[in-house]
C-alpha cells in the first residue's frame, strides 16, 4: 500500500484528473501507436511485460499491454502510484520488490504472478501533469537498470505523451472541423468555397436552396457561369485574376444581379474573402437574396417620398432639430413661417435666423425637451414682417435612437389665429350641449324609474315617497339646493337594480329563503353597474346611491361592507328613507307599520344601521311636519 505522505494534495489530484480528461483516453479502444510502444518497450528491456497505463481516481487503466491480459488494477495496490505522485517524477526503478519495504506487500508480489521487477517513466505532459507511465514488469529481478537503460525508457515515454498530444490535436481538429462544418450548413446565407481558379469545392445547404444547383452538380464548376448574368462574367472572372496576381487579401462585397437555375434573376449581396491556407489560395463566397430587403428598401424610399409629401402639402409648420439645434429638416409651410427658402434654414440655429431674445426664448424651450425628454405644448403669438400678429400652438417632441437616447426633437407649429377667434362661439355651443346632454341623461333616470314602476305599482310609488323624504332630509342637513335637487332627482333610481332581479322572488309573498335574499342583495351591484361611467353628476349620484344605499352605520351592511362615513352622505339618507317608506307601506310579505312604530324603530337602530345625524334629522323633519 502507499503511504499517506506519498498522496497528492486535493487541489493537485483535482488538476490532474482535469487534464486526464481533457484527453479523452481512459476507456477508449486499443490503438496501434501505443501497442507499438509497448512491444517496442518490452523487446528493448528484454521483459516479459510492458505496459501503458492511465490513473483515474480508483484504478489503473491498461491502455496498451504485452505480455499479460489486463485491463485495471486498483490503483493503492499499484507500482504506478509512487511514479504519479513523486516530489519530481521520473522514472521509478525496483530492481528486486521482495527486497524493497514500499512493494513487497502489494497484492501483485505477493501474489499471481509474483513480480519481482518494476521500471516506470512517468507520462506527464507539457502543463505537468502526470497522467500515467510506461511500465516495465518481470517476474524476475534484474541486477540493475542503467543510467542509459533509464533515458531509453524516458525517451520512450515521452513519445507516448507526443501521441497523446497529436491525438488530442487531431481530435480537436476534427471536433473543430464538425462544428465549421455544422456551422456552415446552418448558415441562412449561401456558403461556398472556390479554389484558385474559381472552381467550387464547397457548397452548402443554403446555396442549394438559392441557387437551385446540389452540392453535387455544384462541385467542381465555374461559379462565374453557375449565378453570374453573362454581362457580369467578364469583370468577375478579372476580379478573382487580379487578387490571384496581386494577393490582394481583402474582402469585397458588392450588390449585383444574381441569376437562379433555369435564369430566374434576384438581388444578390455577393461578399468574397481571399485567404491562403499552406500557400494556397481560396476564396470564400457568400450570398445573400437581397429580394426582401430590396423590396423593403423600395417601400421605404417610397413611403419616404410619400410622407415627404404629406408633410410639405400640410398647412402647419413641422420641423426636426439634432442635439446641436440645427434644422435638419424643414416642410414648406415651416419655410414660409420662417421667411427664407429650405436651403437657407437647414443646418442652422435659431440664433442664426431669428432676432436674440426670440431665438433665446426658443433654446430654453428646445434645451428643456432635449435634457428633460418631455414633451412640451406652448401656445405663442408673434409678430410678421408685414406687421400682422398671428398665434401658433407649439408641440416639441424628442426622438430618440434605438436605445432610448435622445437625438434631437420633432416640432410642430399650428396657426390658431382664426381658431381663438371662434373658440367663444364653440364654448358657448358646447354648453348648449352640455344641458341638452344632461337633460338627456335625467330623461333616462326617470325613464328607468318608470320601468320600475311598471314591474310593481306599489314599488314605484315607493321610489317617489323615497325621492321626497330623501330631499327633505338633505335639505334637513342643511345641503345646499343643488345638492337637495340632485338627491330628489336621483333617489329613485336607489333600487333600479330591482330590474335585474325575477318577479318570482321580487313579489313572492311571506319570507324569503338566504338564497332568494342574497339574490335580492344583488340588486345593489346591478344598479351600480347599470348607471356605472356617467359623466354627469346626476347619473354619477345616482350610481353612489344604488350602490351604498343598503351599506349600515355599523358595517355589516352589503355590498361592501362600508361603514360610518366612509357611506357616502347620499346613500346615507337614502337608507334612512328607504327603510321609513318600507317599514309603513304594505308589502307581499308584511303588514304596513305605523309612522310611530316605523319611526321608533329606526330612532333604535340609530348608531347601528343608521347614520345618528341622519335619525336626528329625520325627527326633526317629521316634528316639523307634524307642527306644519
Amino acid at each position: 500500500m502507499i503511504e499517506a505522505s506519498a498522496l497528492p494534495d486535493a487541489h493537485t489530484e483535482t488538476a490532474r484528473l482535469a487534464a486526464l480528461r481533457r484527453y479523452a483516453v481512459m476507456g477508449t479502444a486499443p490503438e496501434p501507436a501505443f501497442d507499438r510502444t509497448a512491444r517496442l518497450a518490452a523487446r528493448l528491456f528484454r521483459v516479459p511485460v510492458a505496459a501503458v497505463t492511465f490513473l483515474d481516481e480508483d484504478q489503473q487503466w491498461f491502455k496498451a499491454c504485452v505480455g499479460v491480459d489486463l485491463q485495471t488494477m486498483p490503483r493503492a495496490t499499484s507500482f504506478c502510484e509512487r511514479v504519479l505522485h513523486a516530489p519530481r517524477p521520473d522514472v521509478l526503478v525496483v530492481l528486486d520488490t521482495q527486497a524493497d519495504v514500499r512493494f513487497r506487500d502489494l497484492p501483485v508480489v505477493v501474489n499471481a504472478p509474483h513480480v519481482r521487477f518494476y521500471a516506470g517513466a512517468p507520462l506527464t505532459t507539457p502543463d505537468g501533469h502526470t497522467l500515467g507511465t510506461l511500465c516495465l514488469y518481470d517476474v524476475e529481478p534484474h541486477a540493475a537498470f542503467t543510467d542509459e537503460d533509464r533515458a531509453a525508457l524516458r525517451d520512450l515515454a515521452e513519445g507516448v505523451v507526443s501521441e497523446l498530444e497529436l491525438r488530442r490535436t487531431l481530435a480537436e481538429q476534427a471536433q473543430e472541423r464538425q462544428v465549421h462544418a455544422a456551422v456552415i450548413d446552418a448558415a441562412h446565407d449561401g456558403m461556398i468555397l472556390l479554389n484558385d481558379e474559381g472552381r467550387v469545392i464547397a457548397w452548402n445547404p443554403a446555396a442549394e436552396t438559392l441557387l437551385g444547383y446540389t452540392r453535387a452538380e455544384a462541385l467542381g464548376q465555374d461559379l462565374t457561369a453557375l449565378f453570374i448574368p453573362p454581362e457580369y462574367h467578364r469583370a468577375h472572372l478579372d476580379g478573382l485574376q487580379h487578387v490571384v496576381t496581386h494577393r490582394e487579401y481583402r474582402t469585397r462585397r458588392a450588390e449585383l444581379p444574381a441569376l437562379r437555375r433555369g435564369g430566374q434573376g434576384f438581388p444578390c449581396e455577393f461578399t468574397l474573402t481571399p485567404f491562403e491556407v499552406d500557400g494556397v489560395l481560396r476564396f470564400t463566397v457568400l450570398l445573400r437574396d437581397l429580394t426582401a430587403a430590396v423590396a423593403a428598401r423600395e417601400a421605404l424610399s417610397a413611403s419616404h417620398t410619400l410622407l415627404r409629401t404629406v408633410v410639405d402639402s400640410v398647412p402647419e409648420s413641422i420641423y426636426v432639430k439634432d442635439l446641436e439645434r440645427r434644422y435638419v429638416m424643414i416642410n414648406a409651410a415651416g419655410a414660409a413661417q420662417i421667411g427664407q427658402p429650405m436651403d437657407a434654414i437647414l443646418g442652422r440655429t435659431n440664433e442664426d435666423l431669428f432676432p436674440r431674445d426670440a431665438a433665446t426664448a426658443a433654446r430654453t424651450r428646445d434645451d428643456h425637451v432635449l435634457r428633460s425628454g418631455a414633451v412640451l405644448t406652448y401656445e405663442l403669438t408673434d409678430q410678421l414682417g408685414n406687421g400682422a400678429q398671428r398665434t401658433h400652438w407649439f408641440t416639441k417632441v424628442p426622438t430618440r435612437d434605438a436605445a432610448g437616447g435622445i437625438t434631437g426633437l420633432v416640432g410642430v407649429a399650428i396657426d390658431i389665429t382664426e381658431r381663438q377667434a371662434a373658440e367663444a362661439i364653440i364654448r358657448a355651443h358646447n354648453a348648449q350641449l352640455t344641458e341638452r346632454v344632461e337633460a338627456a341623461q335625467l330623461e333616462i333616470l326617470h325613464r328607468l324609474a318608470r320601468a320600475a314602476e311598471y314591474r310593481d305599482d306599489d314599488t314605484g310609488e315607493h321610489m317617489g315617497r323615497v325621492a321626497l323624504t330623501a330631499a327633505g332630509l338633505a335639505r334637513e342637513l342643511g345641503l345646499s339646493e343643488a345638492a337637495v335637487r340632485l338627491i330628489e332627482q336621483t333617489a329613485p333610481l336607489h333600487d333600479v337594480g330591482k330590474i335585474g332581479v325575477s318577479d318570482g322572488i321580487l313579489l313572492k309573498p311571506g319570507r324569503l329563503t338566504p338564497e332568494e335574499f342574497e339574490i335580492v342583495k344583488s340588486h345593489a351591484t346591478i344598479g351600480a353597474n347599470i348607471l356605472a361611467g356617467g359623466h354627469s353628476p346626476a347619473v354619477r349620484m345616482a350610481e353612489v346611491i344604488a350602490r351604498t344605499h343598503h351599506e349600515r352605520w355599523d358595517g355589516s351592511g352589503y355590498p361592501h361592507g362600508l361603514a360610518g362615513e366612509a357611506i357616502p352622505i347620499e346613500g346615507r339618507i337614502v337608507a334612512v328613507a328607504d327603510v321609513l317608506d318600507a317599514l309603513t307601506s304594505e308589502r307581499p310579505y308584511k303588514r304596513a307599520w305605523s309612522f310611530e312604530a316605523a319611526l321608533a324603530e329606526i330612532r333604535a337602530q340609530a348608531g347601528q344601521h343608521f347614520d345618528p345625524q341622519v335619525v336626528a334629522a329625520l325627527e326633526r323633519l317629521t316634528s316639523r311636519t307634524a307642527a306644519d
